[in-house]
């Protein structure tokens, strides 16, 4: 039987292996493509991931200084890949990283043109410092990612090197900010190469938090650093202070010797800086710091009396500004002991602070020098030569003075006492805490301070001659500061001593008058004389006799500055009066005057007992007496010229009664002689608004505003112009302005949502705008505490906004007003928050931005009010450049408390006076004419009459043109 052919078997094999076939073709394919790139993709995300690690590690490090233990960071180094069933992946991938020269001592960043004041200064005088630093480099060892970049970090700065010199900055840099620059060093050595994990520790080898002011107002400071990124890249990330900040160029050059390397030079406008150098070791090899210099820290250039000691500190750094402990420093004492050894040498360890402190004590009268050294093998000699200008070597100073009686001092204990540098006062020249030259005819009066470690101390002053000069009281009360003034006021010409003692302790400082004369006193106004015109050309001045004894007047030389004036003429009648004589002086013990006919050409010496047709003889005067002097008119030759504004100098030639003849020149610039905007008070009876001006001067009834609820400082104008306008809140409860004209202008008005609370206004121009900034320029405006307890605005339109800072608005009881209290040059609006402290809105840098931007900045030390409302506007009350803010505490004593900057510490508080009687607003004017503020207040404790009180024991009743004290309401206070 035959069967049939049947081929279907072999069709179902070749399938098979067809599929089979496609199918390790799929694998291969992949294996070969998408194994890879998914492992690509894997080794990207780690790079991603360590970037971001490394910039912790970047944040750890230049947040080392401060760190007083090592701090570690964790970085995975290499990458593994998942599990595969049937695919196969390469071997994990290593990672590497490694400090880059950082044991180099040729690899150093360097600072040059750094200057620094005192002791300091023997270190930083200019000359390079150098500080071995270096990098930090991670590289990569991928598989597959073969562009993937080596990151480095080097000076504040994490970076991507791609290679072929391009690089790409991660962050921005730390190095200099405004006036800060912070310097972190590297040192050490580290290695590391992995596929796992590796902890990075950092040591802080030297990261004390310590700052130095460095300057240099000639050349430049500059800061080079040896750097892997090229010069266009640190431009970008100097971009913002090469804009705005003190950069003024980045340049980089070839490190000679080190091929990887090239040197940054960062180029910074002359100024001042602050300066934090820290030094931190990472790996094997870390180096200590060395001693680098001595300095002083307290103590020098203090004055103590024989038989007293004086605490002297001592501090020594390595060359990053930082203490260094267990040093040994030898001293020796000048014309004393060291009471630790009772001899005249010292040999101490610095502590664990790197600072040494000795007690000295004065055994012998004199500028004692008192020399130390930490000079290895030397131990300076009292009396010896001392190279105090090395920086291994310091000489400080204690005067010792003859012991003082107890003089009726009132202290119980000795403690230190000591009289401030009265530099900053008018008039003074060539001062330090020990001797003052006072230029009477600059300033009538000089304000000393005396400083003791004692609160509440009671203090006694004198005076060697009093013939030289005076003081306005024997006797004061430290402050919380430990702090007394006194007021010095010349006499003659000559030097005097005055003492200020308690009963265990004391201080002197020599005062040398000069100029001391007949002092004009700034007073010049102009005035229309009995003429046929109107213009205001004649000029009444007067001057004070601080000579101690009386005088003759002989002579007036009259020179006007501006050339077209020409000509002095009365053109009045009668002659020999005091508006109707070119010349007139009126003193106490004899008059003078002087007529021309047809008036004298100008300039010209005028001698009162022999020019003019007309004359009486010579004035004179008695000591301490003031003359009054009246010229008239001036012209141009053919009219009266107004002579408001303009210069004249006067030279005045008199005889002392004792014998001699002397001259005094000084320079007029007469006013018109209107009234200064006045204090701002509510009538004792009704609460009618109304002011008194310089002049005594009371106005009520033309601002026609009863029951007035609060004010504000008379001292903007808003509208009306010229002249200042008031802002009040009426009994009706509008929100207003009024001027001396009786001008009036509702603001906001009771049609107002939220209502307007009572307490005091404040004017000024600062307001926050758009993008939260701080602007100054605005206004002016009215600021008051809405009925929700809000610091609001409104303008001379009436349009109101709440403050608003950064998206808030801003809560407040009270409102003090606008000023300068951190010294910076712009004005600060400060207010009373809700926990009753001064807080102010600020222009402050936004984090590393570089932009700045409005804030709400607490008064660090504020004290809290026990009234709110008792505040009033910042004014500048001792002569420090910054404003203080005056308010009255619990206890009702008027005070004022210092802002950020100035002369004390934010915080700092100075009682004016102890006996106000009461808590409410206070205003702020010069009532004393010692052209500094007195705080005036409503004093409670008698009957409600305005009080003024003021800086070294200024204090009074504030006077009508009558001389009648004033009565005031207490609400609103005083403005």
């Amino acid at each position: 039987m035959r069967f049939l052919r049947d081929d279907r078997s072999q069709a179902i094999q070749i399938g098979a292996v067809l599929i089979f076939g496609i199918l390790i073709v799929f694998l291969a394919l992949y294996q070969g493509f998408v194994v890879p790139n998914q492992n690509e993709e894997i080794e990207f995300d780690h790079n991603q991931q360590l970037q971001s690690e490394m910039t912790d590690m970047r944040s750890t490090v230049i947040s080392m200084p401060g760190q007083t233990t090592t701090q570690s960071v964790s970085l995975k180094l290499g990458v593994r890949y998942p599990s595969r069933a049937l695919f196969v992946n390469p071997g994990p991938a290593s990672g590497s990283l490694r400090t880059v020269e950082t044991t180099n001592e040729a690899v150093n960043l360097t600072i040059e043109n750094a200057t620094v004041n005192g002791e300091v200064g023997d270190f930083w005088n200019g000359t390079a410092r150098s500080y071995n630093t270096g990098a930090i480099e991670y590289r990569p060892n991928y598989n597959l990612f073969a562009t993937a970049p080596q990151t480095i970090y080097e000076h504040s700065v994490l970076y991507n090197d791609f290679g072929e010199e391009t690089t790409l900055p991660i962050t921005g840099q730390a190095l200099v900010s405004d006036d800060r620059i912070t310097l972190v060093t590297l040192n050490g050595s580290l290695s590391e190469s992995r596929i796992g994990d590796a902890a990075i520790d950092f040591e802080p080898v030297s990261t004390n938090t310590r700052t130095v002011e460095i300057f240099n107002e000639s050349h430049p400071v500059t800061v080079s650093v040896p750097t892997l990124m090229n010069e266009s890249q640190w431009e970008d990330v100097f971009t913002e202070e090469l804009a705005d900040g003190n950069v003024t160029a980045v340049n980089t050059t070839a490190l000679p010797s080190v091929d990887e390397f090239s040197l940054l030079e960062i180029t910074l406008e002359p100024g001042t800086y602050s300066l934090q150098i820290a030094k931190i070791g990472v790996g094997t090899g870390i180096e200590a710091t060395r001693t680098a210099y001595l300095t002083d820290t307290a103590g020098n250039d203090t004055t103590i009396q024989k038989g007293q000691t004086q605490t002297l500190k001592l501090e020594v750094r390595d060359a990053y500004n930082n203490p260094v402990s267990g040093v040994t420093v030898n001293g020796s004492a000048e014309k004393g002991v060291f009471t630790s050894s009772d001899a005249a040498t010292v040999t101490a360890d610095t502590d664990e602070n790197g600072q040494l402190t000795v007690e000295y004590e004065g055994i012998n009268p004199g500028n004692n020098d008192i020399n130390f050294t930490i000079a290895e093998g030397y131990g300076p000699v009292a009396d010896t030569p001392h190279a105090a200008g090395t920086s291994r070597n310091v000489t400080m100073t204690v005067t010792v003075d003859p012991p003082m009686g107890s003089g009726g001092g009132n202290g119980s204990a000795a403690f230190n006492v000591s009289w401030l540098d009265p530099s900053a006062e008018p008039g003074t020249e060539d001062c330090d805490d020990n001797s003052c030259t006072l230029d009477s005819a600059e300033a009538q009066q000089l304000e000393l301070t005396l400083n003791t470690s004692a609160q509440n101390a009671g203090v006694d002053f004198a005076v060697s001659n009093t013939s030289v000069g005076t003081l306005n009281t024997s006797s004061g009360t430290t402050d919380r500061n430990g702090e007394v003034t006194v007021t010095f006021q010349p006499q003659a010409n000559g030097t005097v001593e005055v003492y200020g003692w308690t009963g265990g302790g004391g201080d002197q400082i020599e005062i040398e008058v000069t100029n001391a004369g007949l002092i004009y006193q700034n007073d010049a106004v102009t005035n229309d004389g009995d003429d046929s015109d109107t213009v205001a050309g004649g000029v009444n001045f007067s001057v004070a006799n601080r000579l101690g004894e009386s005088v003759t007047i002989t002579d007036v030389n009259i020179a006007p500055s501006n050339s077209a004036i020409t000509g002095l003429s009365d053109d009045g009648l009668p002659n020999g009066e005091p508006v109707t004589s070119e010349v007139y002086i009126a003193a106490d013990l004899a008059d003078a005057h002087v007529d021309y006919n047809g008036g004298t050409d100008l300039p010209e010496n005028v001698s009162l007992d022999t020019d003019g047709f007309s004359n009486d003889g010579n004035a004179q005067l008695s000591a301490d007496a003031t003359a009054t002097f009246y010229l008239y008119e001036f012209t141009d030759g053919t009219s009266s010229v107004d002579m408001s504004g303009e210069d004249v100098e006067i030279t005045v030639t008199y005889q002392r009664a004792s014998g001699g003849t002397e001259t005094q020149t000084f320079t007029i610039t007469p006013t018109d002689g209107s009234p200064q905007p006045g204090i701002v008070f509510a009538g004792k009876s009704n609460g009618r608004l109304s002011t008194i001006d310089s002049q005594g001067q009371i106005a009520r009834s033309v601002y026609s505003v009863t029951g007035t609820t609060a004010a504000g400082p008379q001292t903007t104008d808003f509208a009306f112009g010229p002249g200042p306008e008031v802002p009040y809140k009426d009994g009706n409860g509008n929100l207003g302005i009024v001027d001396q004209n009786g001008n009036k202008q509702v603001l906001v008005d009771t049609n107002y949502g939220p209502g307007i609370n009572d307490v005091r206004l404040a004017v000024g121009r600062v307001f926050v705008g758009s993008g939260n900034t701080v602007q100054t320029n605005g206004g002016p405006f009215v600021y008051f505490i809405n009925g929700n307890g809000k610091l609001t605005r409104v303008d001379a339109s009436g349009t109101t906004n709440i403050v608003t800072v950064g998206g808030t608005q801003v809560s407040a009881q009270a409102v003090a007003g606008t000023g300068d209290i951190d010294a910076d040059g712009s004005p600060e609006l400060v207010f009373v928050d809700s926990n009753s402290k001064f807080d102010y809105i600020d222009s402050r840098q936004s984090g590393n931005s570089g932009n700045f931007k409005a804030t709400i900045a607490d008064l660090s030390g504020s004290p809290t009010l026990n009234t709110p409302n008792a505040v009033g506007a910042p004014a500048d009350f001792d002569g420090d450049s910054a404003a203080e803010i005056p308010y009255i505490d619990g206890s009702k004593r008027a005070k004022y408390v210092n802002g950020p900057d100035g002369n004390n510490a934010a915080g700092d508080t100075t009682t004016l006076t102890t006996a106000t009687g009461g808590e409410y607003p206070v205003g702020v004017a010069d009532v004393a004419g010692d052209s500094k503020p007195e705080v005036i207040y409503v004093d409670t404790s008698g009957n409600q009459r305005l009080a003024y009180a003021g800086r070294g024991s200024v204090s009074g009743f504030i006077t009508d043109s009558s001389g009648n004290e004033v009565p005031s309401a207490t609400n609103p206070g005083t403005s």
